[in-house]
C-alpha cells in the first residue's frame, strides 16, 4: 500500500507507548486490529532515539536488545496498520541517551552550573544503563546524531509522520551554549538562570527543530511533521507562544492536557484545560486544528493504572468538541494495558468523535469576542473567566493583531496587565470607532495615555491597593455631569436598566462582593458609571465581632468600578477591578451574574450566542460553516458537573442555548451523538433550542432549510455513520 497522505482531516490518534521488555509480546496483525476496533486513524509508534526499534547501523543508537532475531518487527507492525488502513506516525526521542554515549561524546550532554551532566534515573532499581539528557545545542540533537538517524528511519521504513517527543530544551551551561549565548546575544551566559534573555530557550528550540524539519523534508517532502507548542503553568507564561514560527518546523502541532490526579485534589487541574489548550493553539486565519495529547493514567507516576471512566471521558470529550484532534497516549498495548477499562472508554470517545469529526470539517468557530492574550497570569484568569461564563471566545497574541483581524468580531477583550503599545492602542480606537466593542480589565496604574483615552477617564489614576470585603453597587442612572444632548433619547441609562436591572438575581440584591486591586479612576464628563465602591465596614480582623458594629461607616462612594462610554459607532466598557481573577479564584454566582451581564451590555443585541439556561459544570464550544448553500451551527456541549475526580457522570436535564439567525429563515436541529430531543423555538432573529438531556458529550446541530417553520428533532444525514477506521 502506499502511504497515505496523512493530517489532512480531523483525526483520531492512539500512541503506544511501547516498553522494551514487552517487545517479545509484540504480535503485528494483533495490534493493528486493537487499533482498528478502537478507531484510531492513526497510531503513534517508538522508532528512534534513546532506543532504535529496527537494526539501526547510526553508531551510538541503542537497538532494542529485545527485538526479536530473524524479524523486522516494526516493518511488519507498519504493514499490519497499512493494510487496515491506519497511518503511522514514527516516535523519535533526542533528549536523552544511555550513559555509554556521554562517556564517547560528553560535549554532545547538557551541563549544570558545576559543568556536571544530569542523570536520568540515577536510584532506579534493576539492570538499566543511566540515561543522560543531551543538549539542544550539541551534536546529538544535530548532524551528527539526529540528522543520520532519520536519514535511516524515513529511508528504511514506511512512515505516514513523524512525531518528536520531549523536544524543549533542558537548562544547560555547557560550553556548546555558552559559545551561542555570546553570539546571539553578545554577552557571557548568566550562571543564573532567573537573567537568562526571555527568548534564549525558545530560539534554541526553534533553530533545532528547524533544523530536522529541513533533515525530514529533503529525505520525504511530502511527510508531515507533528511537533509541540506551549500552553501555560498557573502562573502563566513567560512569552506567549509564537505559532507562526512553530509552522516553520511543522506541518501540524501538538500539546498535554495531562489530568494529574495523582498530585491530590488541591492540585487538580483546571477543568477545562484541554479546551484552553485547543484555543491556545490555534490561528485564526486558517491552520489545521491542533492535536490534543490525553494521557490515559492519573498521573505518570501511576501510569500503569487508568484515570475513572466517568473523569476521563469527560476529559478526553473536551478535544474534539474545542475542534481539535485526539490523541490517546497509552501505557503499552492490547495484551500488556494492564487497566483494561479505559480501553472501552476510549473506543466510545473515539466512536462519537468520528462522527463529530465529519460535521466540524471545515467549520469555524462563533466568536463573540476576541481576547488579546499575552501569556500572562491575568490574561490567563480572564480566558478562564470567560469559560466559566459560556462567553464564546478566541485568543489573539498581542503581536499578531491587525485591523483586518479586529473587524471580523463584535468585541475585544483586553485582560489586565496586557500593556498596549501606541500602535496596538491606535487600532483598538480606530476599531471602536468603526463600531468595535472593547472591555478593558485593568488595575495598573502605569501611565498610558491612549489607553486612558480610550476608557474615557481623566488622566489622573492612582491605585488605592487592595480591597478586603468590599462591594460594588450597581448605578441605573447617570452623572449628572451628562446631559440629554450628550446621551439622547437612545441613552445608556436605558440599556443599563433593561440589561441589568430587570436580572432578578442581581436586581434583588444591593451588593456585590468584590475583593482585590482596583483601581481608583476619575471619568470624563461623557462616561458612564455603572458600578461604584462600597469600602468595607470593618478591616478583616473585625469583620467576625460584633455584629452591633456591622454598619457602613460610607454607604456609598463616587468611585467607579465599572465604566461605559461610547465613542464614533462602538463603545468602550472598563472594569477597574480584578473581576476575573474574582471569578476564577472565588466564583460566587453574583461575580459571575456581573461579569455575563456587563459582557451582554457591550455586545447588546449583536452577541450570537447566549447560553440561556446552562450550569456552571457544562462548557459550550459554538461553530459555523456552510455545506450545499447551506448555513449550519455546531452546539458542542460538554458535561463536567460533580466532585473532581469524577466516579460517576452527572446527567443533566432542560438545558437552553440561543443563537442569532437570520430572520427570514428557518431551521431544524438535533443531537447527533447523544440522541436526546432538541426544541427549536424561532422568535424573529432569535433561535432559541432546548436540550431535553445531557450526560456527557453531545453535538447539536441546527441547520437552514428550505421550507417553512423549525422543525423538531430531524434526523440530519450522517448522524450515527460509525467509525470505521479511516
Amino acid at each position: 500500500m502506499e502511504k497515505r497522505v496523512w493530517g489532512k482531516d480531523l483525526q483520531r490518534v492512539i500512541q503506544y507507548n511501547l516498553q522494551v521488555r514487552d517487545t517479545g509480546s509484540m504480535e503485528p496483525e494483533e495490534m493493528a486490529e486493537d487499533a482498528r476496533r478502537l478507531g484510531a486513524d492513526a497510531v503513534v509508534l517508538n522508532v528512534g532515539g534513546i532506543y532504535a526499534w529496527y537494526e539501526s547501523k547510526v553508531p551510538g543508537h541503542h537497538i532494542n536488545e529485545f527485538l526479536p532475531e530473524g524479524r523486522k518487527l516494526l516493518e511488519e507492525l507498519i504493514d499490519a496498520c497499512h493494510r487496515r488502513k491506519i497511518a503511522v506516525i514514527g516516535r523519535f526521542d533526542f533528549s536523552k541517551a544511555e550513559d555509554r554515549v556521554y562517556l564517547e561524546h560528553p560535549q554532545w550532554f547538557v551541563k549544570d552550573p558545576q559543568g556536571k551532566p544530569v542523570i536520568y534515573g540515577g536510584q532506579r532499581m534493576g539492570a538499566w544503563s543511566l540515561l543522560v539528557s543531551t543538549c539542544i545545542n550539541g551534536g546529538y540533537r544535530g548532524e551528527a546524531f539526529a540528522g543520520r538517524v532519520l536519514e535511516e528511519a524515513l529511508r528504511l521504513l514506511k512512515l505516514d509522520g513523524i512525531f518528536f517527543n520531549a523536544p524543549h530544551m533542558e537548562d544547560c551551561w555547557c560550553e556548546n551554549c555558552q559559545r551561542k549565548y555570546q553570539k546571539m546575544y553578545h554577552k557571557e551566559l548568566p550562571q543564573e538562570k532567573s537573567q537568562w534573555e526571555k527568548d534564549w530557550k525558545r530560539r534554541c528550540l526553534q533553530e533545532n527543530m528547524e533544523f530536522l524539519y529541513r533533515k525530514i523534508k529533503q529525505t520525504d517532502p511530502p511527510l508531515p511533521v507533528v511537533m509541540y507548542y506551549s500552553t501555560y503553568s498557573e502562573a502563566g507564561m513567560e512569552l506567549p507562544e509564537d505559532l507562526e514560527s512553530k509552522y516553520r518546523a511543522a506541518d501540524l502541532i501538538c500539546t498535554e492536557a495531562q489530568d494529574i490526579l495523582s498530585a491530590g485534589k488541591a492540585a487538580l487541574p483546571y477543568r477545562w484545560k484541554p479546551v484552553l489548550n485547543m484555543k491556545l493553539g490555534r490561528l485564526l486565519d486558517g491552520s489545521p486544528p491542533p492535536f490534543g495529547i490525553i494521557h490515559s493514567c492519573p498521573g505518570m507516576d501511576w501510569r500503569h493504572t487508568g484515570l475513572p471512566a466517568a473523569e476521563h471521558e469527560y476529559w478526553m470529550s473536551q478535544i474534539p468538541a474545542a475542534g481539535g484532534q485526539l490523541w490517546h497516549s497509552l501505557t503499552g498495548f492490547g495484551k500488556t494495558i494492564t487497566d483494561r477499562r479505559m480501553l472501552e472508554t476510549v473506543r466510545r470517545v473515539n466512536e462519537k468523535a468520528a462522527i463529530s469529526n465529519r460535521w466540524m470539517k471545515d467549520a469555524r468557530p462563533a466568536t463573540d469576542v476576541l481576547l488579546l492574550w499575552d501569556g500572562g497570569k491575568r490574561s490567563l484568569d480572564m480566558a478562564k473567566a470567560f469559560l466559566e461564563c459560556h462567553i464564546c471566545f478566541e485568543l489573539l497574541n498581542v503581536s499578531m493583531v491587525s485591523p483586518e483581524r479586529l473587524s471580523k468580531v463584535l468585541a475585544v477583550a483586553l485582560p489586565d496587565g496586557v500593556k498596549p503599545d501606541a500602535a496596538l492602542a491606535r487600532m483598538l480606537e480606530e476599531y471602536v470607532r468603526q463600531g468595535g466593542n472593547l472591555l478593558v480589565e485593568r488595575t495598573d496604574t502605569a501611565p498610558w495615555p491612549e489607553l486612558e483615552t480610550l476608557m474615557g477617564i481623566l488622566p489622573e489614576t492612582s491605585c488605592a491597593g487592595e480591597l478586603q470585603a468590599a462591594y460594588g453597587v450597581l448605578d441605573a442612572h447617570l452623572s449628572p455631569a451628562v446631559s440629554e444632548d450628550i446621551v439622547p433619547d437612545e441613552s445608556l441609562s436605558v440599556i443599563v436598566r433593561e440589561e441589568m436591572g430587570p436580572e432578578p438575581r442581581l436586581g434583588e440584591t444591593r451588593f456585590l462582593p468584590v475583593r482585590g486591586r482596583y483601581l481608583c479612576v476619575q471619568p470624563e464628563q461623557a462616561t458612564m458609571t455603572l458600578m461604584t465602591l462600597v469600602p468595607p465596614f470593618a478591616p478583616p480582623d473585625g469583620v467576625g465581632a460584633p455584629p452591633e458594629r456591622a454598619s457602613f461607616p460610607v454607604e456609598r462612594t463616587k468611585i467607579p468600578l465599572a465604566l461605559y462610554r461610547t465613542l464614533g459607532k462602538g463603545a468602550v466598557m472598563s472594569v477597574c477591578f480584578g473581576l476575573s481573577a474574582l471569578v476564577v479564584q472565588i466564583g460566587l454566582e453574583d461575580q459571575k451574574l456581573l461579569l455575563e451581564q456587563l459582557f451582554r451590555m457591550l455586545a447588546g443585541k449583536g452577541k450570537e450566542v447566549l447560553a440561556e439556561k446552562l450550569p456552571d459544570g457544562v462548557h459550550l464550544s459554538v461553530w459555523k460553516k456552510e455545506q450545499q448553500g447551506k448555513r449550519i451551527w455546531l452546539l458542542q456541549l460538554v458535561n463536567g458537573t460533580g466532585e473532581r475526580p469524577l466516579r460517576e457522570g452527572t446527567p443533566l436535564r432542560q438545558l437552553e442555548v440561543s443563537l442569532r439567525v437570520p430572520a427570514d429563515r428557518c431551521w431544524r436541529a438535533a443531537s447527533v451523538l447523544e440522541h436526546h430531543p432538541v426544541t427549536a423555538v424561532q422568535t424573529w432573529d432569535r433561535l432559541k433550542l432546548c436540550l431535553s438531556g445531557l450526560d456527557v458529550w453531545d453535538l447539536i446541530v441546527v441547520e437552514e432549510e428550505e421550507d417553512h417553520g423549525v422543525v423538531e428533532e430531524k434526523t440530519l444525514s450522517n448522524d450515527t455513520e460509525q467509525s470505521a477506521g479511516y
